[in-house]
């Protein structure tokens, strides 16, 4: 839990923090906040920081954007202040989180090590870009008191990660922010990663034919299935520990994560493949450390996933 007993509160609106880049110094740490504007109405904001002390801000939201978040390290709470359903959440890594909280006064706090990406998108340009959005998430973000969060998938993370470590390189390049191709790739990126949490947010939520506990069921069988990705359990095997029926299992993959068991298995597999990849990680080491022992049975299944080899993947980067 947080110490807020010696925290500074700094009372400002959200729009100030992200203008200036103010929030990573100072006397409790070191940390950068770098915030790139991707077309108008999409930001990219990424904090990194190493906090000696928590830290706590009070924060009135004039930004009135929709957000989509990643935590990759360290821990972040947020609670509301202004008498509407006053709640505190609490976001840890590994977890992603869609908020709308606009006019919101409330109070974020902060500890450890950061690194968080944030995605901050117009309501007006989302509801172009998303005309189908689910009708719950809709409900939710119109209700002005949105923060929806849970575990981050793989891919969405690897996506975060990928997209902080861009921006890493491009500053100890000594460049610009962003620039070119460079811009135009991180765009793509931003929207894939907004994508990946609407997908998210509407899987957990939809599942005709399944109770609340079957959906538990469901969610622990693709935690042991993805506990280890160098060797799938049995579909046997997930049924049994998690007292679902076999066929009911199968079903509720294709329901809940759209995809076969071992589709999903194999698909978040080559997805952390890809982010050992882009940390520089030799494709020979890749390969055995997600239990392949044949090199080209690996790059075979990478192209058959992202349509490229993983060799000529890291040239590329």
């Amino acid at each position: 839990m947080f110490s807020t007993s010696s925290s500074p509160i700094i009372q400002t609106p959200i729009s100030a923090l992200i203008g200036d880049g103010g929030m990573g110094g100072g006397e409790n740490g070191s940390g950068t906040f770098s915030r790139v504007e991707l077309q108008p109405g999409i930001d990219l904001m990424v904090w990194e920081g190493n906090l000696r002390e928590p830290i706590s801000f009070d924060v009135h939201d004039d930004w009135h954007r929709i957000n989509f978040s990643c935590a990759l390290a360290g821990k972040s709470q947020f609670s509301t202040l202004d008498q509407r359903r006053d709640q505190t959440y609490q976001l840890d890594a590994g977890m992603s989180c869609i908020s709308h909280t606009p006019d919101c006064r409330g109070q974020t706090r902060y500890a450890g090590r950061l690194e968080s990406l944030f995605v901050s998108v117009d309501p007006a340009l989302m509801a172009g870009l998303v005309p189908d959005m689910p009708t719950a998430l809709r409900r939710e973000i119109d209700s002005g008191r949105c923060y929806l969060q849970g575990q981050a998938a793989a891919e969405l993370g690897a996506t975060a990660q990928s997209m902080v470590r861009a921006l890493q390189r491009t500053r100890m390049r000594g460049e610009g922010l962003l620039s070119g191709h460079s811009r135009l790739w991180m765009q793509g990126q931003a929207l894939v990663l907004a994508s990946l949490a609407i997908e998210s947010f509407a899987e957990d939520r939809a599942a005709p034919g399944f109770s609340l506990d079957e959906m538990r069921k469901l969610h622990r069988a693709r935690d042991l299935l993805l506990a280890d990705l160098t060797q799938a359990p049995t579909i046997a095997m997930l049924a049994a520990e998690t007292g679902l029926p076999v066929m009911k299992l199968k079903r509720g993959f294709r329901h809940l994560f759209d995809d076969s068991v071992y589709g999903l298995f194999q698909r978040e597999r080559m997805v952390e493949a890809r982010r050992r990849l882009g940390a520089d990680t030799p494709v020979m080491l890749v390969a055995s450390d997600l239990g392949y022992t044949n090199a080209s049975h690996f790059a075979a299944a990478f192209r058959k996933q992202f349509g490229i080899a993983p060799s000529a993947l890291k040239r590329r980067m």
